[in-house]
């Protein structure tokens, strides 16, 4: 299915998050288990997403809060886009030159789309 950009770099950077997470869960057999879990949450939000149902940000928020204060050491595998693509209390990690940023390249793509 052809997903509109803004959605695509959203599944792109949960993908790429995932891959963090698996890789992660092999290096550390301790915690492998649990970035496991994760990494199978994060497929449900992926799915999420790509279906726009309407839980995917409560989902989304939920499951990156978790990681940033379970698994600090991983915080920087988070992609800016997918912080702001998922809000709340997620833009609190942005800087306000990154939202100002990703308003910016909104508005340009919305004037494009009229």
């Amino acid at each position: 299915m052809n997903q509109p950009p803004r959605i695509e770099r959203a599944l792109q950077a949960c993908r790429s998050l995932q891959r963090n997470l698996l890789a992660a869960a092999a290096r550390d057999a301790d915690q492998g288990v649990r970035l496991q879990q994760l990494s199978v949450r994060l497929e449900r939000v992926q799915e999420q997403i790509a279906g726009m149902s309407p839980d995917y940000e409560m989902e989304g928020r939920e499951l990156l809060m978790t990681l940033n204060q379970q698994y600090p050491g991983l915080w920087s595998a988070v992609d800016r886009e997918l912080l702001w693509f998922l809000g709340g209390e997620c833009l609190h990690f942005l800087s306000d030159e990154e939202i100002s940023a990703f308003q910016l390249q909104e508005e340009r793509a919305e004037g494009r789309a009229d």
